[in-house]
């Protein structure tokens, strides 16, 4: 039995009779000031829609879709504002799936199942309504299915409505997918449909339609797929050259998009790493560690490039309203993000995957000089800088989280913080720096938080450790951690060359 097949019947367990009940209420209850979902009940408080929406068991399916659908990107998008193509901040172009769907044929019959399952999961846990979270499990099935037809189309299976379905359910995997019967099952999911999705971006070609709409996907898809890459210790077709060219003939590169190129590299040098461990050649080892060591620094290079050429178009290359996030914090008369502008979604949600970049190459680096001073080796790594220091830029994304996993960020914010956040995370849990123990709590506090909120990010981060670590089977949440940890960063005692002596953030915070 396929993997699509299990999935299927998977959710026709729990198929239901879809709008069956004759009311259905989505109502908003009190909820005491200072919990994570208060935000987001105030919120669906003051939206134009009434508070209190009865469905009466003759009303037409299409008409429940489209109102589940509107109520839905009130959620989705930070402070109820949606992302605008236009915004710009440090020459960052935002560029989202949310941005091309609407231009899209809602009706279709491969993209309507999946949005609507990403949909009514959502409202069923803000609204804790077992039948709405059983009618997004039972549709579901139906958009499962409706993929597999559609891949077996030579028409539709280039269709930017298939694209973005598949992108909708990695989301529905990665926010509220099964937690059992196995732990990984959930990661396993979310991977399967961003490497489906990578497929489809992979028979377009590297040279894409000409369109802004399909440049935008192809993007985003772009980031999704170095991530995957970069958790599997495994490059893509990304990371070659002509994918890192040809796509962006028509459309010029922003800072961002040139930061993509040098995360791609990244799975290549974690590959190399975890290649060497079966090299039984001590001079060939010898002699691929040092090639490593010199392209980790290169790497850097690059990076410290990069960030410098954003700093000289953008002096301060912080959005204000990361700085803001812990003034209004200390003021509990004033509700935090008063002043949030989505003119700094580009740059806000670039420089945590600079951090976390940072965080790995240094990391890394540190490991394999590590392994050549183990092995006798001497003149390495004493043109290190302080800031190749890896808990400098795990301090940055520790103080960002408040920022994007504050109720008024919705469901887009932990979405896009959610790589960052894993890194910094275990980070901290392997390695005792300054203040180590107090931002894994914090990091940790903030997680959970999510998840009281129907967030359940760190569920999905554990089972993505655990669908990736294929050695070991963990059997709690913490279990995944520490094989996570273990996987990324072997003995601790490899890293004895790492001088940590202070917890300054990494440069641009």
């Amino acid at each position: 039995m396929s993997k699509a097949e299990e999935r299927r019947e998977t959710a026709s367990a729990y198929r239901t009779i879809c709008y069956a009940r004759e009311w259905t209420f989505l109502e908003t209850e009190p909820v005491a000031r200072g919990d994570a979902t208060a935000v987001v009940a105030r919120r669906h408080a003051q939206m134009p829609f009434p508070p209190l929406i009865m469905l009466p068991h003759n009303l037409k399916r299409s008409a429940f879709e489209t109102q589940s659908i509107a109520l839905f990107w009130d959620v989705y998008f930070p402070a109820n504002k949606r992302i605008e193509s236009t915004s710009r901040n440090g020459g960052i172009i935002c560029r989202n799936w949310t941005l091309v769907i609407h231009r899209l044929d809602l009706n279709d019959s491969t993209l309507r199942p999946a949005l609507l399952t990403f949909c009514l999961a959502r409202l069923g846990e803000i609204h804790n309504d077992r039948s709405v979270t059983e009618q997004a499990i039972n549709i579901y099935g139906t958009a499962l299915k409706e993929m597999s037809h559609a891949l077996h189309d030579s028409r539709k299976v280039q269709s930017d409505e298939v694209l973005v379905a598949g992108k909708l359910m990695s989301l529905y995997e990665m926010f509220y997918g099964p937690t059992t019967p196995k732990l990984k099952t959930r990661g396993a999911n979310w991977r399967s449909h961003i490497e489906g999705v990578i497929k489809l971006i992979e028979i377009r070609g590297p040279r894409q339609r000409n369109n802004k709409d399909t440049h935008t996907l192809f993007v985003d898809t772009r980031v999704s797929a170095i991530l995957a890459a970069i958790v599997a210790r495994k490059p893509n077709f990304f990371a070659a050259p002509q994918w890192c060219k040809l796509p962006f003939e028509t459309e010029p590169k922003d800072p961002a998009d040139y930061l993509h190129d040098i995360m791609a590299i990244l799975p290549m040098l974690l590959q190399e790493y975890d290649l060497l461990e079966y090299c039984s050649d001590r001079a060939r080892t010898h002699q691929r560690l040092v090639k490593l060591f010199d392209r980790c620094k290169a790497t850097d290079q690059a990076l410290q490039r990069w960030h410098a050429r954003l700093s000289s178009a953008f002096p301060n290359p912080l959005p204000s309203a990361i700085r803001k996030t812990t003034e209004e914090a200390n003021m509990p008369n004033q509700r935090r993000f008063s002043s949030f502008d989505l003119s700094d979604y580009g740059l806000a949600t670039t420089l945590p995957f600079y951090w976390a970049t940072c965080n790995l190459v240094h990391t890394l680096t540190h490991m394999v000089l590590a392994t050549l001073r183990s092995s006798g080796a001497a003149g390495y790594g004493e043109d290190l800088s302080e800031h190749m220091n890896p808990h400098r830029s795990a301090i940055s994304i520790a103080h960002s989280v408040d920022y994007f996993t504050a109720p008024e960020m919705g469901i887009l914010g932990p979405q896009l913080f959610a790589f960052p956040m894993a890194v910094a995370f275990l980070y901290f849990r392997t390695f005792n720096g300054p203040n180590a123990e107090e931002e894994r709590q914090g990091l940790r506090a903030s997680m959970e938080r999510l998840s009281r909120s129907g967030l359940s990010l760190e569920t999905f981060l554990a089972s993505l450790q655990a669908a990736t670590n294929k050695k070991t089977t963990p059997n709690s949440l913490e279990d995944a951690w520490a094989k996570g940890a273990q996987a990324w960063y072997g003995d601790n005692e490899n890293l004895g060359t790492m001088q940590i002596e202070s917890g300054k953030p990494h440069a641009g915070h």
